[in-house]
């Protein structure tokens, strides 16, 4: 590797993943309480054809939203494993630093241009 980030920048990069992950995991908990298919009682009512279609819409942006809140979460877990291996700001793909400015708009990024532009 060509250098490594200091510690003070990577210390406020990993509180800021960590503020992210606390909040993905709130969210995806409250997501999970207002999905109608988690009310244990749902397949239990006798409702009219209309609230079945409206808790099957409901439950399918659920599982839309948690799926993305999913996703994110995953990558921000990946990004303070890399800061904890002291690989963060490093290409996955071919090991050379991911330019400053790539990582200013996206902080999640772990493939260079180069390497993200190949898959």
């Amino acid at each position: 590797m060509d250098t490594k980030y200091p510690r003070r920048i990577l210390a406020k990069i990993r509180a800021h993943f960590e503020d992210e992950q606390k909040h993905l995991e709130k969210r995806l908990g409250q997501i999970d309480e207002s999905d109608p298919y988690k009310d244990p009682d749902h397949a239990n009512d006798n409702a009219d054809i209309g609230l079945d279609v409206r808790e099957e819409i409901a439950h399918q942006q659920s599982e839309g939203n948690r799926d993305q809140l999913k996703k994110r979460l995953s990558e921000v877990n990946d990004a303070l494993e890399r800061i904890d291996k002291e690989t963060y700001g490093f290409c996955t793909g071919c090991g050379k630093m991911i330019d400053t400015d790539r990582l200013s708009s996206n902080p999640l990024a772990s493939l260079c241009i180069k390497c993200a532009n190949s898959n």
